[in-house]
């Protein structure tokens, strides 16, 4: 059975790359030092690596202001996060109430919208916070009801476990090279970081992010990348030819992920890396295709 870490349902989520993240962090001698994850959306990999060991500390940022916001929530108040999750209505009137937070966020606390931002993640098709209706449908005439994506004992344990560490985890709501270049250590001292850059995707992105990227953007990222020639580090993307454009100079493998938006399929991503960054065995190549090694 899988174990989920994030209490967050994320588009595109990389949690299950996570034990691959953690073979070639052993692998090139960086588990003792810090993880650094730009675009955390639900942080699914850097808590697993967390959790168990692989890395001492987190630094996670999102320059989306409500999934800041539930995050900088349960790891500052969660004692009263926690109660709101146990007496919540699971209900399509609940949801009008937790949508019109989510739609003004300047008239609520930071706690208020980080709780909205989880009720409609939970309740929503795919888990997308906006432009997606609940689960069910307003009607809830659909098979599936708005609660069946929110256990609230299990939610609320994995919502306890992430307080206990929360002295190792560093949230930020920031664009993500200003995060990059304000948290990473200086210098030499970089040599011990590890990045792991999932960005906004150049296909869709717009549907699935309140914080999607447009070409220009995507274009400044690969220009920091390139210029960054000490901290080791791994991206992935959606397969598509701009982005191996964007990113030729770097070894790029494709690799393939179960992924849900209304259905499931199987899509093909990239990962790209640094000629530093050693791979291990359990990553296995082949004419530039990678099977990795999912988190159980």
């Amino acid at each position: 059975m899988k174990k989920y870490y994030s209490p967050l349902r994320y588009p595109g989520g990389k949690g299950a790359i996570a034990s691959s993240l953690a073979d070639i962090i052993l692998s090139n001698n960086l588990e003792d030092g810090s993880y650094f994850e730009p675009y955390a959306g639900g942080a699914g990999a850097a808590l697993y690596l967390l959790f168990n060991g692989f890395v001492n500390e987190i630094y996670l940022n999102d320059a989306d202001y409500n999934i800041y916001a539930f995050w900088d929530s349960i790891l500052n108040k969660c004692d009263a996060f926690l109660a709101k999750v146990e007496t919540v209505d699971l209900t399509i009137d609940e949801w009008h109430k937790q949508k019109k937070i989510i739609s003004s966020p300047s008239q609520h606390s930071k706690l208020d919208i980080g709780f909205a931002t989880f009720f409609m993640n939970r309740c929503n098709r795919s888990g997308i916070v906006n432009n997606a209706g609940p689960i069910g449908g307003y009607s809830q005439a659909g098979k599936w009801k708005i609660d069946v994506r929110f256990n609230k004992y299990n939610l609320s344990k994995r919502i306890r476990k992430i307080s206990q560490f929360k002295n190792q985890i560093h949230m930020f709501n920031l664009d993500a090279i200003d995060f990059l270049k304000q948290q990473l250590p200086k210098g030499k001292k970089r040599e011990g970081s590890f990045i792991y850059l999932d960005p906004p995707y150049f296909v869709n992105g717009k549907k699935l992010y309140l914080a999607f990227y447009n070409d220009s953007e995507h274009k400044k990222l690969s220009d920091y990348i390139k210029r960054q020639k000490i901290v080791s580090w791994v991206m992935s993307y959606d397969n598509v030819v701009e982005i191996k454009k964007l990113y030729s100079v770097f070894n790029i493998y494709e690799f393939s992920l179960n992924y849900s938006l209304q259905e499931k399929r199987i899509d093909k991503e990239i990962l790209i890396v640094p000629d530093k960054i050693f791979l291990p065995q359990s990553i296995k190549i082949s004419e530039n295709n990678l099977q990795l090694s999912m988190a159980s």
